[in-house]
């Protein structure tokens, strides 16, 4: 979460600092970005071990509908792909966004955007 609220990118949609959080609100400001679901895998090659991880990131915007979300989703995919996923003791050899989509809440008053990272990593330095 750190690298996405470090993002300046994500700053400019999300401020500053960037409202991305791992449930530390319970009633965040809009637009605001919240980490939904990490899941990991083994997922190693070659006599490698190894880790698949499958994140859902939810951004949620209340200004300029669907384009206010799309910002949203732009700004979190942009940072994905632009990051420097530095993790001590692994190696990430691959971090791609594989989704990323925008709808009307049921309540109708907001933009809810998902984005969907996949980022496998490798033991070592």
């Amino acid at each position: 979460m750190s690298i996405l609220r470090a993002d300046a990118g994500v700053q400019s949609v999300f401020g500053s600092p960037a409202r991305v959080f791992d449930a530390e609100s319970e009633e965040p400001l809009f637009p605001y970005a919240l980490l939904e679901r990490h899941e990991t895998t083994p997922g190693g090659a070659s006599l490698v071990k190894g880790l698949e991880h499958r994140i859902t990131l939810a951004c949620y915007s209340r200004d300029d509908g669907l384009k206010g979300a799309k910002q949203c989703l732009s700004a979190l995919r942009t940072a994905v792909d632009q990051a420097d996923w530095a993790v001590p003791g692994a190696h990430v050899v691959l971090a791609q966004v594989l989704y990323a989509d925008a709808m009307r809440t049921a309540d109708r008053r907001a933009f809810r955007g998902v984005v969907r990272v996949r980022i496998i990593s490798e033991e070592g330095a």
